[in-house]
């Protein structure tokens, strides 16, 4: 790897560490429900659904992000550095204005727009100069860090709210010497021609990205909601301390970071299998969760097990698109995969796991984990098969050495 390649895979590395700040914020999800709603059993649903504005709007910034850049208007470099300065300007604004719960979603929207703009950029980058080789195990590389940093985040943040309620939101003006730091680092790249082919027709995705993103959307509705409803679980269980719930949260990324360090070897043995050992790690997570939802020690074996399924699942994914976009094609299928897919699955998963649990089971977290691990359940089996079919009839997978 050349030295232009060797510095561009540090700066990558370095942004991932930021890609899941938004975490900071998970500690304190029961602490902000108790200060702006008291003891309204719908709190925690509405600050779930004000934090599920971040996974809305990035949606459509991505969208917005990759058209622009396809267009021609904003270069690569441009759009991800500027997304790294909005998540700084977000901590700026918390720190004067954190009084309303209007604060909390407008915030909430600044981080959406930021994500969707640096993450599916950065993506791009990275999809454009490695090769196949090179990308296999920098996308378990880069899981890594992002989960190395969603320990930092959710120990800072956990610390920081039990200072102050915001406090997880004063940890973003970080991003601000990261902006810098790309400046300075990122190579300057052209502003991308118009996605045409040759023969003058707009350049199409590969059906197998929209498969792809789409059980990554899937898997992120399920996954989310092992985060988003720690700080009550633990409430439940006895410890009201958001530090705690921050130790909690990083022993999930502390799953996916050991794991991530092997996925270049896992990705290439197990191929999209891989994908269904992930939908297993969740289920063993969150039946731990939901069968012993009184016992913290259990908690932090169990989020360790369910966290390790996103190294399994990301990086494949990210690997799997990065191998069948092209130059044209490259932009748009990062922003799907890195913003459009897990995005929506993030937004509608308070709709569907909290709102339909509370419904039917009432606010207790431990059967909420248990009616998830059951749709983990069913996920895997149709990954399963659908793996098992497309081997049958000798359909490669990307990057798998091994059948």
């Amino acid at each position: 790897m050349t030295k232009s390649k060797r510095r561009l895979r540090a700066t990558i590395l370095i942004v991932a560490l930021f890609q899941m700040s938004q975490l900071t914020l998970n500690p304190a999800i029961d602490t902000i429900a108790q200060h702006f709603f008291g003891n309204d059993i719908t709190g925690l649903a509405r600050v779930q659904e004000a934090f599920a504005i971040t996974s809305f709007v990035t949606v459509f910034s991505g969208i917005a992000s990759a058209f622009l850049v396809n267009k021609g208007v904003m270069t690569k470099r441009f759009t991800m550095i500027g997304g790294i300065t909005v998540l700084g300007l977000t901590g700026v604004f918390a720190l004067f204005f954190h009084t309303e719960f209007w604060h909390l979603q407008f915030m909430a929207f600044m981080i959406g727009l930021a994500m969707g703009t640096y993450i599916t950029n950065t993506a791009s980058i990275f999809f454009d100069n490695f090769t196949d080789e090179e990308r296999e195990p920098i996308a378990g590389y880069q899981t890594s860090c992002i989960n190395a940093g969603g320990i930092f985040w959710n120990l800072a943040g956990g610390i920081m709210c039990a200072v102050v309620w915001y406090g997880g939101y004063l940890m973003l003006m970080l991003a601000i010497p990261l902006a810098v730091l790309a400046w300075v680092t990122v190579p300057r790249v052209p502003r991308v021609k118009p996605s045409k082919s040759k023969d003058g027709e707009r350049a199409k995705l590969p059906p197998m990205i929209y498969f792809y993103c789409i059980v990554l959307g899937v898997f992120m509705a399920v996954y989310n909601v092992t985060s988003v409803n720690l700080s009550t679980h633990l409430a439940q269980a006895g410890s009201t301390n958001t530090a705690l719930a921050g130790f909690a949260s990083a022993a999930q990324m502390a799953g996916g970071v050991c794991c991530g360090l092997m996925f270049g070897k896992l990705s290439a043995k197990l191929g999209d299998m891989l994908l269904v050992a992930a939908c297993l790690a969740l289920v063993i997570g969150y039946a731990l969760l939901g069968l012993f939802p009184n016992s913290i020690v259990m908690t932090f074996i169990a989020v360790f097990i369910a966290g390790m399924s996103l190294s399994c699942t990301a990086p494949r994914v990210m690997f799997a698109v990065s191998a069948l976009a092209d130059e044209r094609t490259s932009a748009t299928a990062s922003a799907i995969a890195n913003s459009v897919a897990p995005s929506l699955g993030a937004f509608v998963s308070p709709y569907i796991f909290t709102r339909l649990t509370m419904k039917l089971f009432g606010e207790a977290t431990g059967p909420r984990y248990l009616f998830t691990g059951g749709v983990a359940v069913i996920f895997g089996v149709v990954l399963m098969i659908f793996t098992l079919l497309r081997r049958n009839r000798g359909i490669p997978e990307v990057g798998a050495t091994k059948q």
